[in-house]
């Protein structure tokens, strides 16, 4: 029968959300699923394995016994040699604990396909974590720390740790694993293709064992495979006791060991996936044979184990049978099923007793390759003070857990030490990546410290904020940077020397739709038609293996089981009935079947809580837990390159089994699933080649949805997220209930968390006043706070109005501003640009088809409230002060505003009887600016003695005015002085003489004397007047000007 659990599991990545890896040294209670790791994030689906048979058979010991007893060896003399052994220890050391502690060092022996598994943690090449895991199983139980309630229960006396060396002293980057590509070995076979208990006996004694076997005088040599379709769960060699013959027929320098399924590795903190064989039981149940233990039943009907405070019984144990279940024997009593000796689920496994351990210790005490182990010294690392990164998560969700604004995430990192530092050092992380440090996430503390003999671990705290950002996965990089001589990094290990996290982002640029909220992206019934094989466009059949029940549409049965209409079902119909749309809801259930179809491509952009609904069947086979008939639903993120178990909150996943009647089922995606362009869905049938119960998998009337979100438009309704300085894109949704508030991009700078809140909502028009007049303003107003309080802050603003509230603008809704006024202003008082501003917005139109319309700009001076006004709307720029001074010669004009918006710049005019005015130069404002502002200009072309009357004509972006009160000046008489401007000149000169009056006559005279060009009587003391020199050759000439009463001449210099 088919273990459906070691096939799914060890093949796909199951995902529902990511959770902290729990620490092996201080595990915590619960049953914890896998971290994510980078290189597991798609499996290909073309390493599905097909379907195999169920492990029935826990362990080989029997085949083992067998094969020993063939061999000569003498079962009644071994255990009356066993027998006198243990009362000598009895003798020595008591009845009581065990007075020994033996220590174990292990290596664990992986073996995995280097085609399909050559990643480690896909399929049977298991992660470090899983087998560090497995270890700390086996001590929990083998000292008696797995909540036994049996008084008879006891510490078995013997510790495991990871081999640290290998045989020839050189240091485990990875302690107690040692990876093993079967491919690349002479006569090795695939694991998954050993099809009985004696394949993989065979084969491992035989093969495997020979050419990997490490030392078995200094290791405890573990092999991992995956022999699924072998119904084995593991197997291991039993202890010789006496070199006398018939005694030591169990094992060799060859074969001794324990070899076990891949997918049982495990602890119940850290589960493997053969449930329910998953918890690392496997292990302990086989070290118990290896350390001379036998089956609680005694392999027969209430036969002994030689362990008198067992109580017999009549067979093995399946399941997790009720507390006082009896054992069917003579005397009756109950079942000790609870002993890792019986064949019950891991669940509920937790026992050795007082008699077991005092077997075990003497086989530790006398058995070869046994006794020489407590004395092994490769545990101990040959770099006894190196430090290394611990297995832990690598990659996580942003999603935060903890806290209010920012919520964050939080994770430790542990650092190994292999024995102790050797004298005082400090270690703190490098950090590197495309995540930002204390942004995106911080690191505590700063750095550990280390002293001479400080065996202990260390830890770091990772804290992953929440942001609303919408961005990219992003990385951490961390390695080691180490001062003082106490602690080292190993070159040998490279890997170990760094960690890397990957931050999967969890938010969404979610589409907006206020018509239509809930799309439905597929809605299919597989219709009424008849006569033929109704499997719909962009559906895809398949099957691996046998085809004899396979997927096909039509409604032969379907009305048997509640449906109308059409199904897509399992049928084992021949071709003739698929192709007449006859062929009935009903399988074959000797045949092994792996039967599949898939949906066409889902794009999902802009849509969240995507969700797939549909009404089925599916009856199958469930037997003592285990299910072997049944259906499972996958789906794929990359078009169907690879698949994800669809699974519950928990992550465990959905099977469907035992339903006879039209049920409805309904999923909702992961989060992580949202907004991919290229979503797939996978409906399975698996069935083994024994018993099954009709129907097969069958579904219909199959929906795909999801939701874009509305605008918000309901008062008193806030969002707070955290946004930090970054080009990204941050929505802020209702907490209430969910719809959009506003959107802020390119943040200038970091504010903490954001919240916006509708502070008035309605449909209406209010009045509005600034110091330029009355103007309409929406009713909806939103407040935007920061955590910390910021008036210099740029960012870009999104606004979103229903059509509701629009309606009342008519044709101006294209043309409508968004009107930014300080936080604490009263919206009734007089608006001025010291504290208001006004912003020309670019409006997305969407009313027409999704009942929206967003307004968006650039805006500065922090946060505020913001509103929609009428297209009219000014607030003229706050001019603080403007004055007009001499500065010697020249009269210089100074001025400042408070505050500023769309301010192009500044007209700057002169008059000489402050009536008639004239332009006499520019200057740019700032356009926006919540900051004091200051300008100058110099007016260079004045007379002595003159009045000259100077106003400013402040222009905005749309060309609106303003003029300013106007100011006056006066330089004093200094003589007569002549400005030529440009000096050097090209094809014109600007001549100005200050300090007289009258008319000028004016010559340009050559090196030779020569007047090449002139002008009479111009007037060029009213203003500078032009002169036109284009023409005249390149060189160095003079300029003389004739006035009444004087003649000045001067250098000019033509180009």
């Amino acid at each position: 029968m088919t273990k459906i659990y070691s096939v799914l599991f060890s093949f796909f990545f199951l995902i529902a959300g990511v959770s902290q890896a729990q620490q092996l040294k201080d595990p915590q209670p619960g049953k914890a699923k896998k971290s994510i790791q980078k290189n597991s994030i798609n499996t290909p689906f073309t390493t599905l394995r097909p379907v195999t048979n169920q492990p029935r058979e826990k362990c080989g010991f029997a085949w083992m016994m067998q094969q020993a007893k063939a061999a000569g060896f003498n079962e009644a003399l071994y255990e009356q040699k066993m027998e006198e052994l243990i009362q000598q220890r009895i003798a020595t050391y008591g009845t009581g604990r065990p007075a020994v502690i033996y220590t174990v060092p292990v290596i664990f022996h992986v073996i995995y396909s280097g085609t399909n598994e050559a990643t480690i943690g896909t399929g049977a090449n298991l992660y470090q974590d899983l087998i560090d895991s497995q270890i700390v199983q086996m001590n929990r139980d083998f000292a008696n720390l797995s909540g036994s309630v049996y008084g008879v229960s006891e510490d078995m006396g013997i510790r495991f740790v990871p081999a640290k060396q290998s045989p020839t002293g050189v240091l485990l980057c990875e302690p107690g694993i040692d990876r093993i590509d079967w491919e690349t070995k002479a006569g090795w076979q695939d694991p998954t293709t050993l099809a009985s208990i004696s394949a993989v006996q065979t084969h491992f004694n035989t093969v495997v064992k020979p050419q990997s076997i490490w030392d078995p005088y200094r290791y405890l040599n573990i092999w991992l495979g995956e022999f699924t379709s072998s119904g084995l769960l593991g197997f291991a060699s039993f202890p010789a006791n006496s070199t006398l013959s018939g005694l030591d027929n169990l094992e060799t320098d060859q074969t001794a060991g324990v070899v076990i399924l891949s997918s049982s590795v495990g602890s119940i903190y850290n589960p493997g996936t053969a449930t329910p064989y998953d918890y690392g039981r496997t292990a302990t149940h086989e070290l118990g044979h290896f350390f001379g233990l036998r089956h609680i039943w005694g392999d027969g009907t209430c036969a002994t184990d030689y362990c008198a405070d067992t109580p017999p019984q009549d067979a093995e144990t399946s399941g997790c049978p009720g507390t006082g279940t009896l054992n069917n024997c003579t005397p009756s009593g109950p079942k000790m099923f609870e002993n890792y000796m019986d064949y019950s689920d891991d669940a509920c496994l937790n026992t050795f007793t007082l008699n077991q351990s005092q077997r075990a210790q003497t086989v530790m005490a006398n058995s070869p390759r046994r006794i020489t182990l407590a004395t092994s010294t490769t545990g101990n690392s040959p770099v006894p003070n190196r430090i290394s990164f611990m297995p832990g998560i690598t990659a996580v969700y942003e999603t935060g857990n903890t806290g209010v604004c920012p919520r964050y995430f939080e994770f430790t990192i542990t650092v190994d030490i292999d024995n102790a530092a050797t004298g005082n050092a400090t270690v703190s992380l490098s950090k590197s990546g495309t995540a930002t440090n204390n942004s995106d996430y911080i690191i505590t503390p700063a750095s550990v410290s280390y002293t001479n003999g400080d065996a202990a671990n260390k830890t770091f705290t990772v804290r992953i904020y929440d942001d609303a950002l919408i961005e990219s996965q992003e990385t951490i990089d961390l390695s080691f940077s180490v001062t003082g001589t106490g602690v080292v990094v190993s070159p040998a290990c490279p890997d170990f020397n760094t960690y890397s996290i990957t931050i999967v982002d969890n938010d969404f640029a979610t589409g907006v739709n206020n018509t239509t909220p809930t799309t439905n992206l597929m809605s299919e019934n597989f219709g009424t038609t008849t006569g033929s094989n109704q499997v719909p466009a962009g559906w895809t059949v398949s099957n691996s293996g046998s085809t004899t029940n396979k997927w096909v549409g039509n409604n032969a049965g379907a009305g048997t089981y509640g449906f109308t209409g059409n199904t897509l079902h399992v049928s084992n119909g021949n071709a003739t009935a698929v192709t007449n749309g006859t062929a009935a809801m009903s399988y074959t259930v000797t045949t092994t079947t792996d039967a599949r179809v898939t949906t066409p491509t889902f794009n999902t952009t802009g849509l969240k809580n995507l969700n797939l609904s549909f009404s089925y069947v599916c009856n199958g086979e469930l037997d003592a837990g285990v299910y072997y008939d049944l259906g499972v639903l996958y789906f794929s993120i990359d078009g169907g390159t690879s698949y994800y178990l669809a699974s519950d909150i928990n992550g465990d996943p959905y099977l469907f089994q035992g339903v006879t009647s039209k049920t409805t089922f309904n999923y909702t995606l992961p989060l992580f699933v949202t907004g991919t362009p290229t979503l797939k869905f996978l409906f399975r049938w698996i069935n083994d080649n024994t018993i099954g119960f009709q129907p097969p998998f069958a579904i219909d009337d199959v929906v795909l949805s999801g939701q874009s979100v509305t605008v918000e438009d309901q008062q008193a309704n806030t969002g707070t997220v955290y946004l930090d300085a970054n080009s990204g894109s941050g929505y802020i949704y209702s907490a209430i209930d969910g719809q959009v508030i506003t959107r802020i991009d390119n943040l200038s700078e970091n504010v903490g968390c954001i919240t916006a809140n509708v502070n008035t909502a309605g449909t209406g028009q209010t009045n509005i006043t600034t110091n330029a007049g009355t103007y309409p303003r929406s009713n909806k107003v939103l407040q935007i706070t920061p955590s910390v309080a910021n008036t210099t802050a740029s960012y870009q603003i999104t606004l979103y109005y229903t059509t509701a509230e629009l309606a009342i603008w008519g044709a101006n809704v294209p043309l409508l501003k968004i009107l930014k006024v300080n936080d604490g202003v009263n919206l009734a008082s007089t608006l001025n640009s010291s504290n208001a501003k006004i912003f020309n917005a670019t409006v997305d139109d969407q009313r027409a088809t999704k009942g929206y319309a967003s307004f968006t700009a650039t805006v500065t001076g922090g946060f505020s409230q913001f509103m929609l006004a009428a297209p009219t709307i000014v607030i003229p720029v706050n001019l603080l002060s403007f004055d007009a001074k001499a500065n010697g010669k020249n009269i210089l004009l100074n001025w400042n505003t408070a505050t500023e918006s769309n301010n192009k710049g500044f007209v700057v005019e002169r008059s000489l009887n402050a009536v008639d005015f004239e332009k006499i130069g520019w200057v740019d404002g700032r356009i926006n600016s919540n900051q004091v502002s200051y300008y100058s200009f110099t007016d260079n072309f004045v007379q002595p003695g003159v009045l000259y009357h100077y106003r400013l004509r402040q222009t905005d972006l749309d060309q609106r005015e303003q003029i300013s009160a106007i100011r006056q000046a006066k330089v004093k008489s200094t003589g007569i002085e002549v400005s030529v401007s440009p000096n050097p000149a090209k094809d014109q000169v600007r001549i100005f003489v200050a300090g007289t009056t009258g008319l000028a006559d004016i010559n340009i005279i050559n090196a030779a004397g020569q007047v090449v060009k002139s002008w009479k009587q111009r007037n060029v003391t009213a203003a500078p007047a032009t002169f036109i020199t284009q023409g005249l050759s390149t060189g160095i000439y003079m300029l003389q000007v004739i006035m009444p009463g004087s003649t000045t001449i001067n250098k000019l210099i033509i180009q």
